[in-house]
């Protein structure tokens, strides 16, 4: 089925789902009391069929997939039919022999059940799955591998270009992309031609994984110099008819041929890719002015590197959930290099089809529907072309338009515009978010392609706000500039709206991502928080930060999480940077989070008004792994995150463990924190906005404060910043660490934080606790907090002025003269006047589609499924 936006207007928003065999609790879901223990969303690598246990698929046709079978020359049989016993052979779609684990049907399934099994080749069927396709299912009908073939233009060139567009190319009027790629290719006229050696670290490291790491960037650079080289080349000569181009970008793809495709420049494979796609990009933009000799040497070096990909990818990368490092940007090289010498290489078919069938099978692999990305905000940038060039690749030559087809894309706007807004610095999930301090022309450039191609007026007017707060030269980054000037050129940018509709806040369920804004489309003024509690856990370039939060104002970072990626494994990375304390989050007995996709969250409820937005995240399976052999206790980590126009955010936590254990509730800045230890208030002052928040909790707390990291950050990489400089690793941020005196099984705090260009830090100093409630008023805010553990909990809260009124905990609520209590006890409800009538709104927790689909199996597994 299509995945819903929420509506409010006019209506009441249930959010209801079924949640097979689990244990219920007064405030939402156990998981680890169910009958079997959900312990991973996303595994690593796929672990059970999809789609079965008649779960409704939201594309149509679904790719069905399956865990592979390890081994040498691996072949599966896979067969699908509306008939259960496959009595039916003309009802039956089957491929036989395949190399890889997935099955497209290509072709549109009508409603009702579907039945399928798979096999490896020789062996017994796979128990019978099966599916319901429903009408309202998105059609994702794609052309067979073969037909993407038949497609593909016998004649040279391809990449780039084809032959028939070669002299409307050159005929095009001079603009500021032509001029950026002319100027590059005379800066590469000059350039030496780099040699096998370059690839050699020039300094040593302290031990063996800086060794390891400084070998890989070096490898990277050598790689990255002749790719940008002959790219620059290549396209400016098709632009020019500059033989002087062709010349010298020859020179280097046969000095690359001559090295070894499994030496130093294989170390990295960004530097594989890079070398393997600028010898096909020369044998294919100047295939007429090759020898045989010449084109068969090419042939023979790109070979070994294409070849070396799809064999480790096949029967692998297709069942491997979180993939990232492939497609960030070596997928759509070996798209382009399997295009560029398909026909004249007999591999080339399989390479050609497999990154087809993937890239249909699996994009967004680390998105969902609704517009997110788990790795965040700048390792998206590296995701970027794989996601428009490929998609267009496949359009020209077969018609077939996947950008419009898939929901992600329709959605992909409201994730930028929520998460890295314009004029602002980025939400601060996954590696290096942190040095994201505006959107930068990398968004630029994708927003504007994403406008053309989709029509997207918002995508539109993000680009558009975004150029406003920063005036660098859309040309002269590359990202997406051959695709402005050969694939969108002609496409008009819609007219953007000059305020779209933009509520408070919007919900990814899909990567377990919320944002919510005080005004996201005014930048200056606005105040933005942001939580992460995700079904993908913690892995690659995700950190172990489920239901934490990052709080901006201004576009500037406020109370946000600290530290510096130095390296994967460096120790700082693995000893803060990804580790839950460096993080807005909870510790336990002063540990965090495992580094694992086992120890997962996920945001159960969402609902807003016009001054009111509310997000619930639960972490409760996110301190345990057995990957890890790390299990801290926790039972039920639950927080309520609120924002209250204009200033005002709201962080009430519910904790439980099965033993006592020492909670600490952290926060972080990057500027200097003052901290009142009677009051138990924190403050920030920055240039632009005064940050201040309060804590209570169910106990009495010590403070702690300190403004350095527990491992030091070196910069022993000598890595530079999107500044061009080194970059300066500063023990300088500021940590405080809220610990109860003692040790307890159940835990609540309640921490109210306000931030405006001006305030009166009198009213967060006059809040009081009483008999376990906590209650503050701020401006027009009324709000109260049970804080005794013994007590239910709830946090209520009321504006008499806009007549808002909400309850965390089901409490009936009551707006004029009008009464509401929702349909379940449990559930969060809103009340707010809209169009002059009393609206209630309810929300209870709603699984995301991944892990419905995943509960819905083991269910019928009676948990006893196994590889």
């Amino acid at each position: 089925m299509k995945y819903p936006k929420e509506k409010l207007i006019g209506l009441f928003v249930l959010f209801g789902f079924l949640f097979l065999g689990c244990a219920k609790e007064d405030n939402g879901i156990i998981l680890r009391e169910a009958p079997f223990t959900l312990e991973v969303v996303h595994p690593r690598f796929l672990d059970y069929p999809k789609p079965a246990a008649g779960m409704s698929v939201q594309l149509n046709p679904p790719v069905l997939r399956w865990p592979v079978v390890k081994g040498e020359n691996i072949r599966y049989d896979v067969r699908l039919s509306d008939e259960k016993d496959f009595s039916l052979p003309d009802r039956i779609l089957e491929i036989k022999d395949s190399p890889w684990a997935i099955f497209n049907p290509h072709q549109k399934l009508a409603s009702g059940l579907w039945y399928w099994q798979y096999r490896k080749s020789g062996e017994e069927w796979s128990e019978v799955q099966h599916f319901v396709v429903e009408d309202g299912a998105v059609p994702m009908v794609s052309p067979s591998a073969d037909h993407f073939l038949q497609a593909l233009p016998k004649q040279h060139p391809r990449i780039l270009a084809t032959q028939s567009e070669l002299a409307l190319l050159r005929q095009l009027q001079p603009n500021e992309d032509t001029r950026a790629i002319l100027r590059q290719a005379e800066k590469a006229l000059l350039m030496r031609i780099p040699k096998e050696q370059d690839g050699m670290p020039q300094r040593k490291g302290e031990e063996e994984e800086q060794q390891r790491k400084l070998r890989l960037d070096a490898s990277k650079q050598l790689g990255t110099q002749v790719y940008d080289a002959v790219v620059s080349l290549s396209e400016a000569y098709i632009l020019s008819g500059n033989e002087a181009y062709a010349k010298k970008a020859i020179q280097i793809a046969f000095e690359v041929s001559q090295w070894n495709p499994r030496g130093v420049s294989s170390t990295n494979d960004f530097s594989d890719a890079r070398c393997m796609l600028a010898m096909a990009m020369v044998y294919d933009t100047f295939y007429d002015r090759l020898s045989e000799n010449q084109k068969s040497t090419l042939l023979q070096s790109i070979k070994p590197r294409a070849s070396h990909f799809y064999k480790n990818w096949i029967n692998n990368i297709e069942a491997k959930v979180l993939s990232g490092h492939v497609w960030q940007h070596i997928l759509h090289y070996f798209f382009q290099t399997s295009l560029a010498v398909y026909g004249d290489e007999p591999e080339a078919a399989d390479w050609m089809a497999y990154a087809y069938e993937l890239f249909l099978a699996r994009a967004p692999v680390l998105g969902g529907m609704d517009g997110g990305w788990s790795e965040g905000v700048s390792y998206f940038r590296m995701n970027m072309e794989t996601m428009i060039d490929i998609p267009l690749y496949i359009k020209k030559f077969t018609g077939f338009d996947f950008i419009n087809a898939h929901p992600w894309y329709q959605n992909q706007a409201d994730w930028m515009i929520y998460h890295i807004p314009p004029g602002a610095a980025s939400d601060g999930f996954a590696d290096n978010a942190e040095e994201v301090n505006l959107p930068g022309v990398d968004y630029v450039a994708f927003a504007l392609g994403l406008a053309k191609l989709t029509g997207d007026s918002k995508a539109a007017w993000y680009a558009n706000e975004c150029l406003k707060y920063d005036t660098s030269d859309l040309s002269e980054e590359s990202i997406l500039r051959w695709v402005r000037l050969t694939k969108t050129r002609d496409l008009p940018v819609p007219v953007p709206p000059a305020l779209p509709n933009l509520p408070m806040g919007r919900l990814f369920s899909d990567v377990g991502l919320v944002a919510m804004h005080s005004d996201v489309s005014n930048t200056k003024e606005n105040l933005m928080v942001a939580m992460r509690s995700s079904p993908f856990g913690s892995y690659g370039h995700m950190l172990s930060d489920q239901n934490v939060f990052n709080i901006l104002y201004g576009g500037k970072k406020l109370f946000y999480r600290t530290g510096y990626k130095v390296s994967m494994k460096d120790p700082h990375r693995t000893g803060w940077y990804q580790h839950t304390k460096s993080q807005n989050g909870i510790l336990v007995d002063g540990e965090g989070q495992p580094y694992s996709t086992e120890a997962f969250g996920w945001v159960a409820r969402f609902l807003q008004g016009d001054d009111l937005a509310y997000a619930k995240g639960d972490a409760s399976r996110a301190y345990q792994s057995k990957e890890t052999e790390e299990d801290y206790s926790v039972v039920k980590n639950i927080r309520h995150l609120v924002l209250l126009k204009p200033d005002v955010i709201l962080v009430y936590d519910e904790l439980e463990a099965g033993e006592a254990v020492d909670w600490s509730w952290l926060i972080h800045s990057l500027d200097a924190m003052e901290i009142d230890t009677k009051n138990q208030t924190f403050r920030v002052q920055q240039e632009n906005a005064i940050g201040m928040g309060r804590l209570w909790a169910s106990a009495d707390l010590s403070f702690h404060f300190r403004d350095t990291f527990d491992v030091a950050a070196v910069n022993w990489r000598k890595s530079v910043g999107e500044d061009g400089r080194v970059k300066s690793y500063k023990d300088n941020q500021f940590h405080l660490s809220a610990t109860p005196t003692k040790k307890s099984t159940k835990m609540r705090f309640f921490g109210v934080i306000q931030v405006a260009e001006e305030m009166d830090e009198s009213e967060l100093l006059s809040g009081t606790l009483r008999n376990g409630i906590a209650e503050i008023e701020i401006g027009n805010w009324k709000i109260s907090a049970s804080l005794d553990s013994a007590s239910a909990p709830g946090l209520l809260i009321h504006n008499e002025k806009t007549e808002t009124v909400f309850s965390s905990h089901g409490k009936s609520l009551r707006l004029r003269d009008q009464f509401f209590s929702g349909s379940d006890s449990a559930s969060s409800i809103l009340g707010i006047i809209r169009d002059g009538s009393p609206l209630f709104i309810e929300a209870k927790d709603e699984l995301p589609p991944e892990m419905q689909s995943r509960l819905r199996y083991f269910e019928k597994s009676s948990g006893n499924f196994s590889q």
